[in-house]
């Protein structure tokens, strides 16, 4: 009676895995007219729209133009307290 109860938990797991893949498979991204939604030199390029969400790249304006941002990923990152100002790490 104890295995049967197992055999039944693991398919329930391994349904609900299986759903979970599926459904994460099924989010496609529709491409839209690539916009640009900025301030003066600092902007989201809008390329597609994934279940309701925005899809795009960072760019910057460079003499007149807009070119894909790049994020540096060097340094340490900077803890920030209830104030805001950046904490001493550890």
């Amino acid at each position: 009676m104890k295995a049967l109860r197992l055999v039944w938990m693991f398919l329930v797991v391994v349904l609900a895995l299986a759903a979970a893949w599926a459904y994460g498979q099924s989010l496609q991204t529709f491409p839209v007219t690539p916009t640009v939604i900025s301030g003066a030199d600092f902007g989201f390029r809008v390329e597609g729209n994934r279940g309701g969400t925005p899809v795009g790249t960072l760019v910057v304006k460079m003499n007149g133009q807009w070119v894909e941002a790049e994020i540096g990923g060097g340094g340490r990152p900077k803890r920030i307290t209830s104030l805001g100002v950046p904490a001493p790490l550890p």
